[in-house]
């Protein structure tokens, strides 16, 4: 079995076929993955980083305490996929989804930080 990146593999997907869907369905992982670096970083700086801080004393939609991490992870995602064809993003940190591009065909619901 030969290895390849996720890169070669989401060209290699987003080509098959000339599917649409396809290709967005790639460009949001490309978009995920890149975000997921970015907050693995955050984390790699442990208590020393900003979002470290604390709490915000407020709970997210499943009732969990929202720690400063999640709305940091949260705002990473969706940033990330603003570029991406992603017409709605839902959040676990966030009370109603966001409408990011009306005009997609693909939604997301996501839990930033823990899944």
């Amino acid at each position: 079995m030969t290895a390849s990146t996720l890169d070669a593999y989401l060209n290699t997907l987003a080509a098959a076929g000339g599917e649409p869907l396809r290709a967005g369905a790639a460009e949001i992982v490309r978009a995920l993955a890149g975000a997921a670096a970015k907050i693995r970083n955050t984390i790699n700086q442990g208590a020393l980083g900003a979002a470290f801080a604390g709490s915000r004393g407020a709970s997210n939609a499943d009732g969990d305490l929202q720690r400063d991490l999640d709305v940091h992870a949260d705002d990473v995602f969706l940033d990330a996929v603003r570029v991406a064809p992603v017409a709605l993003y839902g959040s676990e940190e966030l009370e109603h989804p966001v409408i990011l591009d009306r005009g997609a065909a693909l939604a997301l619901a996501i839990d930033p930080l823990d899944g």
